[in-house]
């Protein structure tokens, strides 16, 4: 059995919260500028989907450069959906992220980032980071002490790869019969639209 070794996650990542509004002025849909990442640009397959994604102008990014992303850090969700997260890829280096999430950065030679990705969302580690919310707001919100402080089990780096690799793997798995019941659910649709065409067609009474 390989040694795990118990840490605070702040004694291997380096946590910190995102810009305010007013520092993210001109926050917008537009197909100039820096990306910035925000919670309903995270997928449940811990993904950056960018179709949606807000933009600001250069010159304000350019003030916002201590809030950049880089390959291997992680964007966790802070307000609103709390606990999503996303491992930001060389696609998102260099883009910023929002005011409603953290940024996780990992001291790769400890603690590999996708590891850490699928240790933050077992159900009792997300369980007993998510109790310390602040509820007496409209919005739920998560202090950054309460990741700081939160536990984390570090096995060897070699173990580390081999449970994130198996994690992703399956992860890929589930995505692709995602896929294939929603393609099925709407060829069933469509063949019973078909089916009853010259019901929906026909005259009403």
């Amino acid at each position: 059995m390989p040694l795990i070794h118990t840490y605070r996650l702040a004694e291997l990542c380096e946590i910190a919260s995102g810009p305010s509004g007013q520092q993210l002025e001109g926050l917008a849909t537009n197909p100039e500028g820096v990306p910035v990442i925000s919670p309903p640009d995270l997928t449940t397959e811990h993904k950056v989907d960018p179709r949606n994604i807000k933009r600001v102008g250069f010159g304000t990014a350019a003030g916002l450069k201590r809030f950049r992303l880089r390959e291997g850090d992680l964007v966790y969700v802070r307000q609103g959906t709390l606990g999503r997260r996303a491992l930001v890829g060389p696609a998102e280096a260099n883009w910023l992220f929002g005011a409603a999430c953290l940024r996780i950065r990992p001291r790769a030679q400890v603690i590999l980032p996708g590891y850490l990705l699928h240790y933050l969302g077992h159900p009792l580690v997300h369980e007993r980071i998510t109790s310390q919310a602040n509820r007496s707001q409209a919005v739920e919100t998560l202090p950054s002490q309460a990741l700081a402080t939160a536990p984390v089990f570090v096995p060897p780096i070699e173990r580390q790869r081999t449970i994130a690799g198996a994690m992703s793997e399956i992860g890929t798995q589930i995505e692709a019969h995602r896929q294939l019941i929603a393609k099925h659910e709407a060829f069933r649709l469509g063949l019973l639209t078909e089916l009853l065409s010259d019901t929906f067609d026909g005259p009403t009474a």
